[in-house]
């Protein structure tokens, strides 16, 4: 049966602690990207400030990937977490006080990103730890469904709050959700596992970790097929804010229409992935991802009526959460478990940082050839790179190499 992993209480609690706090996490970064759109009317500005949360986990989530296996996880997260709540309140407080400018925006969000940084290589490891050895498999992928999922519902339900509490509001409800994930990993079960004695250093363990994926082509291939949804597909997402306010001037609530359709997409690419058992579909489903992501990027470039920007938006959405989910399972499925710490901070800081990496590149652009130039410009190059890299795959099905076995 299907996701019978959530009869372990263990796991559900786990689970369900983190589902509340991802929605938080994502109802925030909407606030903090239509703030910086209403303090500066600047796409460029936007993209800065995206790119401000998500930079650290470029240069600091890969070190903690190799940490981790050193520490008591436990003892680590919790640290992690209340590091995070430290700098949220900060957040708030900050913006209660009307202190919070484009500036010290800027500022509380590179520490927003260091925290996040450290907390994300223990967030994609822990589950390891916590779910049934037997149910591993599908602990993966209900884990990977659900925060995909909530990446576009949490800003959907973030886009709402805006429009009703006000961003200071939405900032206080992101700080009080942390307290779910607080709470499960107080409660839980957590299996011990020895901790990594092997010399070298950090640095040298992280090489040995990003050998180890250009040694495996199928893992290669998933990574590059990462960086192209994350910055060229994704990366077009978050700058929701400035189509919103700039492209169909709708505001705030245009953009809280355009985060309840992406939510509403990957919802529906979500339930469709929730059944998956059988290892055809799924790399049916990544090629379907990858294929069509860049086409409904580049269609929302053309879109001139708010109604089909909105179907864009929903089928990006709705792409993305099938090629990032399926490419997670997949990459997990048979990843040797000696590199799984450092291999998954990798692959966490591209489908994190990605994004935001993509957001900064584009809303830079932005301000020389605008929004929907740079929509089909991103479009073609993430369809160019995703058909390319699967037409010379043995992995994908349409894969010349594959064709000739």
């Amino acid at each position: 049966m299907a996701f019978e992993v959530l009869k372990d209480r263990n796991y559900a609690l786990y689970l369900g602690g983190n589902t509340v706090s991802w929605i938080g996490t994502w109802m925030q970064r909407t606030a903090i990207g239509w703030l910086s759109w209403e303090l500066t009317e600047s796409s460029s500005w936007v993209g800065l400030i995206v790119l401000a949360q998500y930079l650290p986990l470029v240069f600091i989530a890969p070190l903690f990937g190799v940490l981790i296996d050193r520490m008591d996880r436990r003892r680590y997260a919790i640290a992690c977490l209340l590091v995070q709540i430290l700098f949220n309140t900060g957040l708030f407080v900050t913006h209660a006080l009307g202190f919070l400018n484009i500036h010290a925006l800027l500022a509380c969000c590179v520490l927003l990103g260091i925290g996040n940084a450290a907390y994300q290589p223990i967030r994609l490891t822990l589950i390891h730890d916590i779910a049934p050895r037997e149910f591993l498999t599908q602990a993966i992928s209900l884990n990977a469904v659900v925060f995909n999922v909530t990446r576009v519902v949490g800003p959907a339900l973030g886009g709402i709050s805006i429009s009703t509490i006000g961003v200071g509001g939405t900032f206080l409800i992101n700080t009080l959700t942390f307290l779910g994930t607080l709470f499960s990993l107080l409660v839980v079960y957590i299996r011990p596992t020895a901790r990594s004695s092997k010399g070298g250093g950090v640095f040298f363990q992280l090489l040995e970790g990003l050998r180890y994926i250009n040694s495996v082509p199928k893992f290669l291939e998933l990574f590059v097929l990462s960086v192209a949804i994350a910055a060229f597909g994704r990366g077009v997402l978050e700058l929701l804010p400035a189509f919103a306010g700039g492209v169909f001037e709708r505001g705030s609530s245009g953009l809280a229409t355009l985060m309840a359709v992406a939510g509403a997409g990957g919802i529906v690419a979500g339930v469709l992935l929730s059944g998956t058992t059988k290892r055809s579909t799924l790399v049916t489903f990544i090629s379907v991802g990858c294929a069509l992501q860049g086409l409904f990027v580049a269609l929302l470039g053309f879109s001139s009526l708010f109604l089909l920007a909105a179907l864009s938006i929903f089928g990006i959405a709705a792409m993305s959460t099938l090629a990032s989910i399926g490419m997670q399972a997949a990459l997990q499925a048979d990843l040797d478990s000696a590199f799984r710490g450092r291999v998954v901070s990798i692959w966490g800081m591209i489908t994190v940082a990605g994004p935001a990496l993509g957001a900064s590149i584009l809303g830079a652009l932005a301000q020389v050839t605008g929004l929907p130039a740079v929509a089909i410009i991103s479009g073609v190059l993430c369809t160019l790179i995703c058909i390319g890299v699967m037409w010379r795959s043995r992995f994908f099905p349409l894969g010349c190499r594959g064709l000739k076995r």
